[in-house]
């Protein structure tokens, strides 16, 4: 989630934040360390889950009020959501204290899920580093089955336990970007950063070009991204909900359908890659490509533009359009990295190519906004959005991802802007709030003056 954060606030603004990223860093350290201690002194620690289920509280009832009051009528969805973080909100706050077996599972639960995920896409992707995500996998599933069967510690040890693992982790990332963001030159992307490229599929690549800063106004012309869905054909046989969406689908003949993704930014610039040979096959064959090093790249080609895509394909399943972002870095970026035609299905395919571009478009957005622009992090579309990169970066990006991501990214964005949802809700109450207060002010002065 913070690099996330940190990607999107930028290098200048995080260069200025420097010292504070260091201040920082050291508080979720002692955190950590105190939570450790006091939990090895007296047993139980319940004070950073009760503030985590305040945290989750606030924020359903706020999803709650502007599901119930919107201009446009109740949405529901909303109204699901703020349920939804309500329960979470409960469990947290009933977990150091109550070790009934619903509680105690729905943590198991999500150790085993996060756990088996990870050890799944390490035995089907083998890239850099798959050593290092395949042993935080087992850890997850050790853990799982610490709090099912409750030794060799009780479970009211090992909820806050994790918490104060997960602050040691961001005080890690909070000192490291401290450190790192001052050797940054000027004009390079964050990206660049071993903070970010260590994580990567593969090795570093793609950052050799001039990133200036992004300025504080509407791009000349939208950017679309472009989704074409594995289920978009429609020939597709069965029902694999999970598979189909984020992965891949199977037609009728049993060959693999992948989707695509592609990047558009008016008519000077189009990002859409293929491999010169089409690499749906059928499911055995398809499993056998899954290998995301250099040794199993095979050559690749771009398509110029929309139109030549649809008469190839067919018209996309979705659009996505960003009006604010970094056109002369896009740019930049594209000219320098358009003649590398190297493709692989996991780590070089269309989606993490379109993904790259989208980062580096957008870096810095929520910079321009200064120190607002970390209010993010109250937003909960903006942990889904850090989750599901956080997916896709421990397997690859699939075209349904990239859907997902670019929804709850122009999302998030347009919360941050006031655009969004909670910005039109909070303004319609603003609104409405003055116009009664108005209103009774000018009948108590009718009043007053007619005595």
């Amino acid at each position: 989630m913070l690099r996330l954060l940190f990607l999107l606030m930028g290098g200048p603004v995080l260069r200025k934040l420097g010292p504070w990223l260091m201040a920082l860093g050291f508080l979720s350290a002692s955190a950590s360390l105190g939570i450790a201690s006091d939990l090895l002194q007296h047993g139980n620690l319940s004070f950073p889950l009760h503030v985590l289920a305040v945290f989750l509280t606030i924020e359903g009832l706020a999803e709650a009020l502007s599901a119930i009051y919107s201009p446009s009528g109740i949405a529901w969805p909303l109204l699901a959501k703020s349920a939804m973080l309500m329960l979470f909100s409960a469990v947290v706050y009933l977990a150091p204290h109550d070790s009934s077996l619903p509680i105690l599972m729905v943590f198991a639960l999500i150790f085993l899920l996060d756990g088996g995920f990870r050890i799944i896409a390490c035995c089907l992707i083998r890239c850099r580093r798959w050593h290092h995500k395949l042993t935080l996998g087992i850890a997850e599933m050790l853990l799982c089955v610490m709090i099912a069967t409750r030794w060799p510690l009780p479970p009211h040890v090992i909820v806050p336990l994790c918490f104060a693992f997960l602050l040691a982790g961001w005080a890690l990332t909070l000192l490291s970007m401290a450190q790192q963001i001052r050797n940054l030159p000027e004009h390079s992307s964050v990206a660049a950063l071993p903070l970010f490229t260590r994580k990567g599929l593969r090795a570093p690549h793609g950052f050799d070009y001039v990133h200036p800063p992004l300025a504080d106004q509407a791009a000349s012309t939208p950017l679309n991204i472009f989704v074409w869905t594995p289920l978009g054909s429609g020939a597709v046989r069965g029902r694999r909900p999970w598979f189909d969406r984020w992965v891949a689908a199977i037609d009728h003949h049993g060959n693999v359908s992948t989707g695509h993704t592609s990047l558009e930014m008016g008519d000077e610039l189009y990002i859409s890659f293929y491999p010169v040979n089409d690499v749906s096959i059928n499911l055995r064959g398809f499993l056998q490509t899954l290998r995301g090093r250099e040794e199993f790249d095979v050559a690749g080609f771009h398509r110029v533009s929309l139109e030549q895509e649809i008469k190839a394909l067919y018209r996309p399943d979705k659009r996505f359009s960003f009006l604010q972002y970094n056109q002369v870095a896009l740019r930049n970026f594209w000219l320098s990295n358009a003649s590398d035609t190297r493709y692989n299905l996991t780590s070089r395919n269309c989606s993490t190519h379109v993904i790259q571009a989208l980062d580096v478009a957008t870096e810095g957005v929520l910079g321009t906004q200064g120190l607002k622009g970390f209010r993010v992090l109250f937003n909960p579309d903006f942990w889904l959005l850090s989750l599901i990169r956080s997916r896709a970066e421990g397997m690859t990006w699939t075209p349904g991802l990239v859907m997902d991501y670019c929804m709850l990214l122009r999302r998030v964005m347009e919360a941050a802007g006031g655009r969004g949802r909670y910005g039109r809700t909070l303004g319609w109450l603003n609104r409405t709030i003055k116009r009664r207060w108005l209103t009774q002010g000018t009948a108590q002065r009718s009043a007053e003056n007619a005595k």
